[in-house]
């Protein structure tokens, strides 16, 4: 099975750079609701031409809304969702839960493809997206091969990342760049602090690491491995980059399909790839590459390839000796320890001082001075002018038509000639007086053929031509071309014709839900308070279920905020209760009712506003109080992340028989001097928490008011008497 190669477009040039090099989808994001905000993305008549040409071309166009909403955002997003839909659009990419239970319910015509930032890599996780009415999973970039074979056990189609940027926290569950910078990766506006310097800490005291980029991994590359993801039942491989140039993406598309093809990448190859864009370049979780074979430490932007170095440095001149080829209006960075600046080549001067267009390998070169350049620093070429001259020159050429077949009957003179076009799925045919008596040479077979090859710069390119003549005839060259030209147009149209799309009233019901408990989540083995200090029998509101990564014995319930069989599951497990699925809407809390679950732990990204509409909204809906639990008291979990800063600054990075960030207290400690708090789960996946802790336990009877009864407290690194300290001011709240 060939996998459809998938590219992104964050603007027009990029979209022109996919279709040039045959990508077979394209996905696209809106100006709202889009997880790219800063990307150009497309308005609505542009995204109606860029349809119009891709589906001529065969390509399909995706729709990316792929943020969280709230309830005063749902309407419109539908409407929007809607919109596109009857202009062409192929699929919605879409995160939130909320949209994807509405429109399946109202719109059930439409494609919905579940983001990675839903975070699926489990077949259970799928089974539950198909009662949403979910066709594709875009399954997180943590999945591995074996998984990604056990998911498609699951009968949806796979979207697989095989190129690009990879987020080092699990997709959707990243709290870094709202928390540190107002700024929500779940919205569209994420910071990227994983691409910022931290120093390590332990006990408060700075770890030597190798580098001081402890959060970011390279870039994804496993376009060689595209055999072996078609084998395992992947259906799109999808490469990343909204924010991406046109060369990335055409290079990225290029080189997709030279592997699937099962041609071997070549040295030349990788070089252009990482001339377009490259942190260096990693197999990823996909083949289970951990510490350094993940990470780049060193760098958090684009590095492309080392060209040379710095041997002298004058008053207005750098002298460089290349190691590989130069040209002026080449973009280069000088990258040391002490400082990284980059420029583009306007001059370039010989060794003599001459100016030059070029210089080869070994040559030693000069160009103006730039501030912050140091003697020995990297020569790092990040743009190749040659190279994009020559994307530019191919995308301006490249001139892509479907394959057509025609059948012409030609049933004597003065009977109706009939042209019939097919192009897969699609066929048009026309019936047209046209044919004469012949008065000297009849038309000929080979005549017919040659006049209906010649589709132009049309959308067609004919493959194929059945000409049957019954009687001969006739036929001005003319009047042939003529047909054959309206008979391509009348296909045309067939293929631009949207399917039909009926929208129907949201009925959906909801039965009586559960009463959701109170929680306690506890990080570390001492914060464990006996049972009988946690209960009182007397106020029953007051209560407590703990939750923990570890098995605690004598409490009221064991449960896991890791293993899927507790009370509270983390994403879309097997636990009644859903953790971390970012519930900001009473359409995504009915979507996980219609799923099974009984409730869930409201988004930390939830505004008070839109807190107090979700709840009134669900209540008077569905007339049932919202089974929800909000966090009340605690430090904010940042990031999870399939990697460990510890182990890979300490050891190798593998991370097996370690348990170091249980030794100590690990921190992380940026430019600004803030710091969060790394402690390992079970599954030695790191948790990363803010340090600045949470506390909305004084306002728990505003919250009461709002329709919430159940709430959860998060101990982190607080020890036991601490723990007992918020539990007193909590039951407070609660005395009768």
């Amino acid at each position: 099975m060939r996998a459809e190669i998938l590219a992104p477009a964050g603007n027009r040039e990029a979209f022109e750079a996919a279709f040039a090099a045959g990508a077979d989808a394209v996905y696209m994001g809106l100006p709202k609701f889009g997880a790219r905000a800063y990307a150009a993305n497309f308005g609505m008549s542009e995204m109606k031409e860029v349809i119009h040409k891709a589906h001529l071309a065969g390509m399909k166009i995706y729709i990316t809304m792929n943020t969280i909403l709230e309830e005063s955002e749902i309407l419109e997003a539908a409407a929007l969702a809607e919109e596109v839909s009857r202009a062409g659009a192929d699929a919605l990419i879409i995160q939130d839960l909320g949209l994807i239970h509405y429109l399946h319910h109202t719109l059930p015509e439409i494609e919905l493809h579940a983001s990675t930032q839903v975070s699926v890599n489990r077949p259970e996780q799928i089974e539950k997206l198909k009662q949403l009415g979910v066709t594709r999973v875009v399954l997180a970039r943590e999945a591995t091969l074996e998984e990604i074979k056990a998911c498609k056990k699951a009968g949806l189609e796979l979207e697989v990342f095989v190129h690009g940027a990879l987020c080092i926290s699990y997709s959707g569950q990243c709290q870094f760049s709202r928390i540190r910078y107002g700024r929500s990766g779940n919205k569209g506006s994420c910071a990227q602090p994983c691409r910022m310097e931290y120093t390590l800490l332990k006990n408060g005291k700075p770890v030597h690491a190798s580098g001081t980029y402890l959060l970011s991994p390279k870039d994804l590359s496993i376009l060689q491995d595209i055999p072996a993801l078609q084998k395992a039942g992947v259906d799109s491989l999808k490469i990343e980059g909204r924010m991406k140039s046109p060369v990335y993406v055409y290079e990225s598309v290029l080189k997709a399909r030279k592997a699937q093809k099962g041609i071997h990448l070549s040295d030349q190859d990788i070089r252009e790839l990482s001339l377009a864009y490259s942190r260096g370049f990693t197999r990823g979780h996909t083949f289970n590459k951990r510490g350094n074979d993940l990470m780049n430490s060193h760098s958090g932007s684009h590095q492309g390839i080392e060209i040379g170095k710095v041997v002298r440095i004058s008053k207005d001149r750098i002298q460089v000796e290349l190691s590989d080829d130069l040209h002026q209006d080449d973009g280069i960075r000088f990258d040391s320890e002490r400082s990284s600046t980059g420029c583009r080549v306007n001059f370039l001067y010989g060794k003599d001082g001459r100016l030059k267009s070029s210089a080869k390998k070994a040559e030693t070169v000069q160009i103006p001075f730039v501030k912050g350049v140091f003697n020995g620093a990297r020569v790092l070429k990040t743009v190749d002018s040659l190279l994009e001259k020559e994307v530019k020159r191919e995308v301006q050429q490249t001139k892509r038509q479907r394959s057509v077949h025609f059948e012409l009957i030609a049933d004597g003179a003065d009977k109706p000639v009939l042209l019939r076009v097919l192009c897969g799925p699609y066929e048009a045919q026309i019936e047209r007086m046209i044919a004469q008596n012949p008065v000297k040479r009849p038309t000929a077979e080979d005549d017919f053929i040659k006049q209906l090859s010649k589709t132009g710069n049309s959308f067609a390119k004919t493959k194929h031509i059945d000409v049957t003549i019954l009687e001969p005839v006739f036929v001005p060259l003319k009047e042939l071309n003529r047909l054959r030209d309206d008979v391509l147009d009348l296909l045309a149209k067939q293929i631009l014709k949207p399917k039909e799309i009926d929208r129907k009233d949201y009925d959906f019901q909801i039965n009586q839900v559960r009463q959701m408990p109170n929680l306690l989540e506890i990080q570390k083995p001492q914060q464990v308070i006996n049972s009988t200090e946690l209960n009182d029998d007397d106020n029953q509101n007051s209560k407590w279920t703990i939750i923990s990564q570890f098995p605690i014995q004598n409490t009221h319930r064991e449960a896991s905020l890791s293993d899927q069989q507790g009370l509270v599951g983390v994403h879309l497990g097997e636990a009644p209760i859903v953790s971390g699925m970012n519930i900001t809407n009473s359409y995504a809390l009915a979507a996980l009712l219609e799923m099974g679950y009984e409730g869930a732990i409201l988004s930390p990204e939830l505004s008070d506003e839109g807190r107090k509409e979700m709840i009134e909204s669900f209540e008077s809906r569905y007339h049932q109080k919202a089974p929800v639990i909000l966090p009340v008291y605690g430090a904010n979990q940042m990031m999870l992340m399939n990697h460990c800063p510890i182990n890979t600054a300490l050891k190798d990075g593998t991370r097996k028989e370690c348990a170091e960030c249980r030794k100590a207290d690990y921190r992380l400690e940026g430019k600004d001097g803030k710091r969060a708090w790394l402690y390992g789960d079970p599954k030695c996946r790191m948790q990363v928490f803010d340090e600045d802790k949470v506390d909305h336990i004084d306002e728990i009877q505003s919250f009461k008011e709002q329709g919430i009864d159940s709430f959860l407290l998060s101990m982190s690194d607080e020890d036991k008497n601490q723990t007992r300290q918020v539990l007193e001011r909590f039951s407070k709240h609660f005395e009768v």
